[in-house]
């Protein structure tokens, strides 16, 4: 019978910061208390609050709510990669979460790692890794997602058939409103920022994904073809994603 990942329980309850902000959201997914144990550790000087999940190689349907309902900001993904179908956790958990995500994995595998990081994971850490560095590579990945620089949000972006509003992150086609993820809003507001411009894979990766193109990896390019399919669903016809092919990507106005 296939596992499935199901919710467990909590490991950690929310604790507010000296500034009164809310912690972090971590989900911890492992078949054993491998990270448990890591986070529990840190003790009290951790500063997140996380919810620990049972690995399988489907997700449950509570699992599917709870990523959608709660928005983690951080999933932390243990896998013995025994077998290699076990990645394509990675593609469904990519298919409902846009948040950093970290694998852990027993397996020192170069091209384990590759289809990690093809399949969309932000890290790949080798076990057994001391709890301090697991931890410092966390907070490093949060540290250089706060540190991203906001540009200046307009009330709205419109050109051709499409109108983002920045703000409340809306997306609308010919006035019908798009549903898109965190990821895709934001990949779309900065091509049209850049209309008639080529944004290589390298400004987008450093821009949305924080991180350095490594020049295979392809999880921009699935997420481009997930936009590119929502908007022509929706009917955009005055605007097209070009591929310019060894440079980027380029928004383009075709209205006659």
């Amino acid at each position: 019978m296939t596992p499935s990942i199901e919710l467990v329980d909590n490991t950690q309850p929310p604790e507010t910061n000296l500034n009164n902000e809310l912690p972090n959201k971590l989900l911890l997914i492992e078949n054993d208390h491998y990270l448990s144990k890591a986070f529990a550790e840190k003790g009290k000087q951790s500063s997140y609050q996380t919810m620990k999940v049972c690995t399988g190689e489907v997700l449950s349907q509570k699992l599917k709510s709870y990523l959608v309902d709660q928005k983690p900001n951080m999933i932390v993904l243990y896998v013995g990669f025994s077998d290699s179908s076990q990645l394509l956790i990675i593609s469904d958990l990519r298919a409902l979460f846009d948040g950093l995500l970290v694998i852990v994995s027993n397996k020192n595998s170069e091209q384990e790692q590759f289809n990690a990081f093809n399949l969309g994971a932000d890290d790949y850490l080798i076990k057994p890794i001391d709890s301090r560095i697991l931890m410092m590579r966390i907070e490093a990945l949060f540290r250089r997602q706060s540190n991203k620089v906001n540009p200046v949000e307009l009330a709205s972006l419109a050109i051709g058939d499409v109108c983002l509003q920045p703000k409340s992150q809306k997306c609308f086609i010919n006035g019908e409103g798009v549903k898109l993820t965190t990821f895709e809003f934001n990949l779309l507001k900065s091509l049209i920022e850049h209309q008639g411009l080529i944004l290589s894979r390298d400004q987008l990766y450093s821009t949305l994904l924080r991180r350095v193109y490594n020049g295979v990896e392809r999880t921009l390019d699935v997420r481009m073809s997930q936009l590119r399919e929502k908007l022509t669903v929706a009917g955009m016809k005055k605007n097209q994603i070009e591929t310019v092919w060894g440079q980027g990507y380029m928004f383009n106005n075709i209205s006659s």
